[in-house]
């Protein structure tokens, strides 16, 4: 999955400010090189300019959104080529350019992107280096390794919060206290939006208690809602780091399972069946569920596709074990 440090609800405004930020740098710069008798340099960072001048405008207008980034990453790779050549003059905007080129690596994209690229950064810039400069080169090694160290541990940090507000804010079950239906439809639209751009497999999973109206008219609203509480429990300890548990219905629960193709959607489905078969229920000596699966395809235009195809699919398959 396509790792961010932000939202993508505000991720699009905050790459479009970052892409402006570049083209106002390369305009300052290409000022500066022009009044120091750089002209040569001018060929790069004018294009440059204007080109993340178009980027900052596509992405505010939320246009385009993959290509985009392509764009924007291979104009990142090339004022690290500008930089590299440029490194024996030693200037200050060149200096700046050092500390600021891995930060918007961060802030435009993905995590491991950003950290892969900001590393060979650093490490072509020592390279290149001579005694003269290895020196403020070290320090700036130094410095751009600490700061991906730090964009990465905010970035987990954020994750975990993002996830304690979205628990605390959602709509949740009464009895289970899981978010509700509700939130998993904002979730899913955000998964599969997510997953599209960055080309990953999404699945959902639909379980439901087999029989629930009889279970609760023979056992009473209070066991069964004990079973409800149990189950909910029993789910979030036996799905993966990164699976999203929503209570929908009484008797109905949803899994979004990110990176999880076909083949895995197979392989958690049967071990859910298998391990609540196999569960303790106290005084009900057992409980069934029914489960239905479905998994992002290209023909999917919404989030509501992948929640027809479940449905459609449990309904078909109703009684299967």
């Amino acid at each position: 999955m396509k790792l961010e440090l932000f939202d993508r609800s505000i991720q699009n405004k905050i790459t479009a400010l970052a892409y402006g930020l570049l083209a106002s740098v390369l305009i300052i710069i290409s000022f500066h090189q022009f009044f120091e008798g750089y002209i040569a340099a001018l060929s790069i960072n004018v294009p440059a300019g204007l080109l993340f001048t178009l980027l900052a405008i596509i992405r505010w207008l939320n246009k385009s959104e993959v290509n985009n980034d392509r764009f924007g990453y291979a104009g990142f790779v090339l004022i690290a080529f500008i930089l590299l050549n440029e490194i024996e003059l030693l200037h200050s905007t060149t200096m700046v350019w050092m500390y600021t080129l891995p930060m918007l690596f961060f802030m435009t994209q993905p995590l491991a992107t950003a950290s892969i690229s900001s590393t060979i950064f650093i490490l072509c810039l020592i390279l290149t280096s001579n005694e003269n400069n290895l020196l403020g080169l070290q320090y700036q090694a130094i410095s751009g390794l600490s700061f991906m160290f730090l964009f990465s541990g905010l970035f987990a940090y954020h994750r975990k919060i993002h996830s304690k507000q979205l628990f605390k804010a959602a709509k949740a079950h009464p009895s289970t206290k899981l978010p509700d239906f509700s939130v998993f439809q904002q979730q899913l639209l955000e998964e599969v939006e997510r997953a599209k751009v960055s080309k990953n497999a999404l699945s959902v999973m639909l379980i439901e208690i087999d029989d629930y109206p009889k279970l609760k008219e023979l056992e009473g609203k209070e066991e069964a809602a004990q079973v409800l509480i149990k189950l909910g429990r029993f789910l979030n300890q036996i799905t993966r780091t990164g699976d999203i548990l929503f209570h929908a219905e009484d008797h109905q629960f949803w899994l979004i399972l990110p990176n999880t193709g076909q083949d895995g959607v197979v392989v958690i489905d049967e071990k859910v069946v298998r391990m609540v078969r196999d569960e303790s229920w106290g005084l009900i000596s057992a409980i069934k569920v029914r489960t239905s699966t479905a998994t992002l395809n290209s023909n999917d235009t919404a989030p509501i596709n992948l929640i027809e195809r479940c449905y459609r699919r449990m309904a078909s398959n109703f009684g299967r074990q």
